[in-house]
């Protein structure tokens, strides 16, 4: 119980680290500042999400009282990562839209200033435009790809964590199962001691029935030999 108790301290301190680092990412104006804050949440969020599996193979090793209160508390913590995972998504998605769309508009500004200096090279500032745009719409996808990764990943922690929900609910399955098997075993040596007992008592009375029977037979034969005597 002390190990959970120190897993849930960890824990509480990861997401707090993870829940400052989301709203610095989210209140910083500086891009570097944010991708720094947004990767330190990604840091504490996964180191988060390893305690909790940790809390849940603790739980599994709990009494049933100490373990249903636990458990409750991992669902929470579980559905706290799941947010918290959300708000990093969203961050790192708004962040690659305004870099994107920063980084075209200074291609776009650079190129409209040089065709404008220079009329012959109208048609490759043009082409470079078009390239800038191709380029601009490959980031995009690339950070799309990346979020969605993010997103698979924080499914995936979610499949483990279920799949150890599950785990525990057989591990006390079979707990159970083996503590009907014993209580099964225990009935049959009762039984068995019971028969027992009663063949010993039912041998008793037999030996009891026939020893009085003797008793009464020694004791009614001599009367039944002697004399009768003489009618006067």
């Amino acid at each position: 119980m002390r190990a959970s108790l120190e897993y849930e301290d960890e824990y509480r301190a990861h997401s707090s680290e993870a829940a400052a680092h989301l709203e610095t990412a989210r209140a910083t104006a500086d891009r570097d500042d944010r991708q720094q804050a947004a990767a330190a949440a990604s840091r504490s969020i996964d180191a988060a999400r390893e305690v909790v599996s940790m809390l849940e193979m603790e739980a599994g090793a709990l009494p049933k009282t100490e373990r249903a209160p636990l458990s409750s508390r991992i669902r929470a913590y579980r559905s706290e990562l799941t947010d918290l995972s959300r708000r990093l998504r969203e961050a790192t998605r708004a962040d690659a839209r305004q870099a994107a769309a920063v980084a075209s508009d200074c291609i776009r500004e650079e190129l409209f200033s040089a065709a404008s200096g220079d009329g012959g090279g109208r048609d490759e500032s043009e082409r470079m435009l078009a390239n800038s745009d191709r380029l601009a719409s490959s980031t995009n996808r690339l950070r799309e790809a990346h979020a969605a990764t993010l997103d698979m990943e924080e499914r995936g922690a979610a499949i483990m964590g279920d799949l150890a929900r599950q785990r525990e609910t057989l591990m006390r399955t079979r707990g159970t199962l083996g503590a009907a098997r014993e209580g099964l075993e225990a009935s049959r040596r009762v039984l068995r001691q019971m028969g027992r007992r009663a063949a010993t008592n039912k041998a008793v009375l037999r030996g009891i029935f026939a020893v009085v029977l003797l008793m009464f037979l020694w004791i009614a034969w001599p009367s039944a030999e002697a004399p009768s005597p003489p009618v006067g």
